[in-house]
């Protein structure tokens, strides 16, 4: 059997009256003498202007529980102090979601599995790559053995014919298999 769970929302602005009859629930503590209960009243509203239904009702609890050390009526001050306590593990742990929030939104996305057509197509521009460095270093060979017949040649005052048929000369045939 599930049992239904009251939530509370911590975040929820306390109205005036909220605020009204937390003072009032405070009226049992002796209370300073003051000039004037408008004045008062007015210091409390601003002291308290911001501060959450949650913040207040657990203020009120607190200090009825001597939160404050004295069994007097708190000063505005002292009110919105209790309520501020009340509220800092709420407010450190909406701060510590934001910031988890924040790490989340700027991790880098786990990386994708390509599909085979992707891979197709990298394979593909890998292997036009190689042809084309074979390509260059054949092309450098050639040049550097059209260089070493040419010196050769004027060295020793030999003709191609001669040159090409010297046995096992490397410098006979070229890699593409023409003829010196």
């Amino acid at each position: 059997m599930n049992l239904p769970t009251q939530t509370q929302d911590v975040w929820k602005p306390a109205t005036d009256t909220d605020k009204l009859k937390a003072l009032a629930s405070l009226g049992g503590l002796p209370s300073r003498q003051t000039s004037s209960a408008e004045f008062d009243q007015a210091t409390f509203f601003v002291a308290l202007d911001g501060v959450t239904r949650y913040g207040l009702a657990e203020a009120v609890k607190a200090i009825l529980q001597n939160a404050l050390g004295h069994a007097f009526f708190p000063s505005p001050p002292e009110l919105r102090g209790q309520c501020d306590k009340a509220m800092q593990w709420h407010e450190d742990e909406a701060r510590r979601i934001r910031h988890q929030e924040r790490i989340a939104a700027e991790r880098i996305p786990p990386r994708v599995e390509p599909t085979p057509e992707q891979k197709a197509r990298v394979a593909a521009a890998h292997e036009q790559f190689l042809a084309s460095i074979d390509a260059g270093k054949t092309a450098d060979r050639e040049a550097q053995i059209l260089a070493e017949r040419a010196s050769i040649r004027d060295r020793f005052g030999m003709t191609d014919e001669t040159l090409a048929a010297v046995k096992d000369n490397p410098l006979a045939k070229s890699r593409l298999g023409k003829s010196a």
